[in-house]
């Protein structure tokens, strides 16, 4: 099954992430990170489990989400990227390209880019990786940022053009307001940022250009990578239950 194949590929991204030789961080924690990485596992592959999980990702959604803070810019001393090298630079030999959309993935998170690299190592789509690299910058985005489509693309904007700054302010704004205050959050910030307002609204023409995508092509790539998501997220709601 499609399906599981996905989950099963997440689930060895995320497991070679946490690898010793890669995760360089708290050697104590990592442990209890690779359980938490098993029982979210076991969870995406138990429909009771997974029906409970759903209900307290909701809850998780609105208890902690948008939290946006220094760690996402500064968390490259906690990864070797050694481990994959050479795997890497074979694929870059074929898909050169890749180099630029992992080095922009890490302006979000270097774990995210060390996760777009594991993931299609592990799932060999290549063939999509511009699609799969856009939809983990979404999916960060979302889970910092709401979704509300202007905000994500000025957060976009800002992360991609190293304003960490800004980008962690707006964060600030949804969190303390929540995201359905989308006009008055984006007059309340370009108040305090008029200089971005003109290049925002330029950006913001060009996003909604190139979405041209069918329903059908829309929904078939998303739902091949919203599972992938739930099982980071998952990770996430029980590091911070």
């Amino acid at each position: 099954m499609p399906e599981q194949q996905l989950i099963e590929a997440a689930y060895k991204a995320l497991v070679k992430l946490y690898h010793p030789d890669v995760y360089k961080g708290d050697k104590k924690g990592l442990k209890r990170k690779i359980i938490e990485i098993n029982e979210a596992f076991d969870t995406l592959n138990d429909p009771l489990k997974r029906k409970q999980y759903d209900i307290k990702l909701k809850k998780f959604q609105v208890d902690k989400s948008f939290d946006f803070i220094d760690e996402e810019f500064e968390d490259k001393n906690l990864f070797n990227n050694k481990y994959i090298d050479e795997d890497w630079e074979i694929a870059l030999l074929v898909y050169p390209e890749l180099e630029k959309l992992k080095d922009n993935l890490s302006k979000y998170s270097y774990k995210l880019s060390l996760q777009f690299q594991f993931y299609l190592l592990e799932t060999k789509e290549f063939n999509k990786l511009n699609f799969i690299s856009e939809r983990f910058i979404d999916a960060f985005l979302e889970r910092k940022f709401g979704s509300s489509f202007q905000i994500k693309t000025l957060s976009k904007m800002l992360i991609e053009n190293d304003h960490s700054k800004k980008a962690k302010y707006l964060n600030k704004l949804i969190k303390v307001l929540g995201s359905k205050s989308e006009n008055r959050i984006l007059k309340t910030f370009f108040k305090q940022f008029p200089e971005v307002e003109e290049l925002f609204s330029e950006k913001l023409n060009i996003f909604e250009k190139k979405i041209n995508l069918s329903f059908s092509e829309k929904y078939q790539n998303l739902l091949v990578i919203t599972l992938l998501i739930f099982l980071f997220v998952f990770i996430l709601v029980v590091i911070r239950s």
